[in-house]
This record gives C-alpha cells, sequence and structure tokens, in this order.
C-alpha cells in the first residue's frame, strides 16, 4: 500500500539548523503564505502511488514549492505548476524498474562507462533540491562523485539548472587530470554533451539556465556560483531563446579533422568516439526493454 503524502516539517527539512529560531520562523511563514499550493501538490501527489513513490523517503524534496525551484523567476503558482509537470513527465518517461531506484539519493543508475573506472550515471538530486530533483553525475571506480548537473522535466525541455564539479585544495589537479582521461575534452564539457544525449533519448529539448535565473543567485547563496551559466551555455553553442533559457544543439558542436593540427588529431579521433559511445549507450538504455532497465548495469 503506499503510503499517503503529506508536505514535510521543519525537521523533515532541517536536519540541522544552527540558527533554528529565525529558520523555524521563515518556515512557519513559508507554509502559512503557501497554503493553497501545498494543499494542491499533495492532492496531486496522492493522485498516483508512483508519485507517491517519489517522496515516501525524501518528502523534504517537495520543500523547493514554498522556497525555490529550478528557475528563480517562478513564483509560487509557478514553482507548483513546474514539478506537477517534472514529476509527472518522470514517471513517463523514466523506466518503471529505474523509478524504483531513484526513490532516494543512494542509488545511481549506470548510464555509460567512460573510459579507467569513469562511469556516467543518473541518480537522484542529493545536494540542493530547488535545483531539481534529478541529476547526471560522473563518478569514479570508488563511486565518488567528480562532475554532476543537475535538472528539472518543464514543459519547454530538460532544463539544467546547475554544473558543479570538485571543491577544495585539489580541484584543479582533479580537473587536468580528468581532462586528460577524456581525451582532451574538460568534465563540464562531458556533462553537457550527457545532457544534450540525454534529452534527445527523452525526446526533449536539451535547455540551460540563464546565470540571472539561477536558483541560488540570490543573497548569500551568490558567493557559491562558482561560474558564469552564460559564458558555459555559450561555449556548449547553445542560443539563449525568448523564454530566457539557454537552448543547447541537439548534439555537441565538433571540429572537422582538417580543422584540426595534425598533432591533436589522434586524440580528437579517440574524443569522439568516447562521444559517439556516450550518445549510442544512453540511447540504448533507453530503448531496453523495461524489465532489463535500471538493473545496476551499464551497457
Amino acid at each position: 500500500m503506499s503510503k499517503v503524502f503529506t508536505f514535510p516539517d521543519y525537521r523533515a527539512v532541517y536536519n540541522f539548523a544552527p540558527k533554528y529560531r529565525t529558520q523555524h520562523f521563515k518556515y512557519a511563514l513559508r507554509m502559512l503564505l503557501h497554503r493553497r499550493q501545498i494543499r494542491a501538490l499533495e492532492a496531486f501527489v496522492n493522485s498516483r502511488p508512483d508519485y507517491q513513490a517519489l517522496f515516501a523517503k525524501r518528502p523534504q524534496d517537495a520543500y523547493p514549492l514554498v522556497h525555490a525551484f529550478i528557475d528563480k523567476r517562478f513564483n509560487a503558482d509557478g514553482r507548483l505548476a513546474a514539478m506537477r509537470h517534472d514529476i509527472a513527465a518522470a514517471c513517463r518517461l523514466f523506466p518503471e524498474p529505474m523509478l524504483a531506484k531513484l526513490d532516494n539519493i543512494g542509488t545511481d543508475i549506470p548510464l555509460v562507462r567512460i573510459s579507467d573506472g569513469l562511469l556516467l550515471v543518473l541518480n537522484r538530486n542529493g545536494i540542493c533540491a530547488d535545483e531539481g530533483l534529478w541529476a547526471v553525475t560522473l563518478t569514479d571506480g570508488a563511486g565518488s562523485r567528480l562532475y554532476n548537473a543537475t535538472f528539472a522535466l518543464l514543459p519547454e525541455g530538460l532544463v539544467a539548472a546547475s554544473v558543479q564539479g570538485p571543491a577544495g585544495d585539489e580541484a584543479k589537479d582533479t580537473v587536468r587530470r580528468l581532462t586528460k582521461q577524456l581525451h582532451g575534452l574538460r568534465p563540464q564539457g562531458l556533462i553537457s554533451s550527457a545532457l544534450q544525449y540525454l534529452a534527445a533519448a527523452l525526446g526533449l529539448p536539451a535547455l540551460g539556465i540563464a546565470h540571472d535565473h539561477q536558483v541560488k543567485l540570490r543573497w548569500k547563496l551568490k558567493k557559491r556560483v562558482k561560474m558564469n551559466y552564460d559564458h558555459f551555455w555559450q561555449e556548449s553553442g547553445a542560443i539563449l531563446g525568448d523564454d530566457g533559457y539557454w537552448h543547447l544543439p541537439a548534439a555537441p558542436q565538433r571540429k572537422q579533422m582538417d580543422e584540426i593540427e595534425s598533432k591533436k588529431r589522434s586524440m580528437y579521433r579517440k574524443r569522439y568516439q568516447m562521444l559517439d559511445q556516450t550518445e549510442a549507450e544512453i540511447q540504448a538504455f533507453f530503448r531496453r526493454p523495461q524489465n532489463n532497465q535500471a538493473d545496476g548495469k551499464a551497457v
């Protein structure tokens, strides 16, 4: 029997609250101001067992409804509409066995084995649900997460809301090592390509959030955003649309071999073979019969 969904209480959202009184007041105020949207989301989630299952272990992932979700421009009704569409689209486009494993943040769904133990996986976003419930992540042989992009499935398409890499003193060395492993392709470039291939496999346009619309670009959280999303999407060949999203091409841009220095052609051939493999395996993953999908093995 499916567990009835109720909007999360304060303790479900804030497991650790150093400023208890301030945060509790803000939470109570948001609950009061968003009563109608909360009731509407509860009714929507409880309308189907597969919707309920997505929140049975992660009720706190509903909190973006009253806070921020994907796009800073959304008001409360906009967040409600976006979350409804995201949940319904995931349950329609992701195979059932895969959804069953995405009910929590601890399970990775392998998509593509890259090289040297690197693996592209689809997983539940466990960093900040404001930036989407879903993520594409590059992991190493030990399962450590090296790079990831979070996204939501909106009416406009697959919208990537954040791209994050390693942090700390060893971050630059990690990026250099990964770039070498990826035949000169920066890891954020691989993540961008994976988003394009995933969107195509799902039959959706691939979109990127504009920098000024990124949900963490507010108040004190601005300092956490280390990259300029407008520059990043432009480098990926995207064009800014009238809807305020960066529209990525259906496939990553490539140089012609005669445009490449002869001494680098071997590296580019290996890079393009890697990207061809990535595209083919993501496409194959979503074409497989449902009873074989999400079995814990990459193609």
